[in-house]
């Protein structure tokens, strides 16, 4: 009879993304694609985290600025720019950021939680020598679509 190991970690795949000079990450199982702006189209008396509205295949989705979100100044955004099109459910949305850095693994035993304050972070993971916070998809989608977005304390 053979006993299975049980792994000493487990390894949790994230996208590593920048903000600033702060690095962040969401988990894979909520990223759809990462893709170059295009258009978006403003929303008029929007709050500035909302960029505007843009057309991916012929789908409609809200444009957020992370960073403006999470009180660092605006994003440039121009044709260099890229977005994540995340995912919770049925619900998508673009999250603005300034650097895709890459696919990485993670040891989730890890992370620890964010502070109570930190409506939109899982957590956060020492990993590579920082420490790396996980945007927490859901609360932002359920607040950015339920009209009551705030920023973080």
């Amino acid at each position: 009879m053979f006993k299975q190991a049980i792994p000493d970690s487990v390894r949790l795949p994230v996208l590593t993304f920048r903000l600033g000079d702060r690095p962040y990450a969401l988990l894979i199982e909520d990223v759809v694609e990462v893709t170059a702006m295009v258009e978006a189209t403003p929303i008029p008396d929007a709050g500035p985290e909302l960029i505007g509205m843009v057309n991916r295949r012929g789908m409609i989705l809200p444009l957020l600025d992370l960073r403006v979100l999470f009180r660092q100044p605006a994003s440039v955004v121009n044709s260099q720019s890229v977005f994540i099109v995340a995912q919770g459910g049925d619900r998508q949305i673009g999250l603005v950021v300034d650097e895709i850095r890459q696919v990485d693994y993670v040891d989730a035993l890890q992370m620890s939680d964010a502070p109570a304050t930190s409506r939109y972070i899982h957590g956060l993971i020492s990993h590579k020598d920082e420490m790396i916070a996980v945007v927490a998809l859901p609360p932002l989608l359920t607040a950015y679509l339920s009209g009551d977005v705030e920023q973080l304390e």
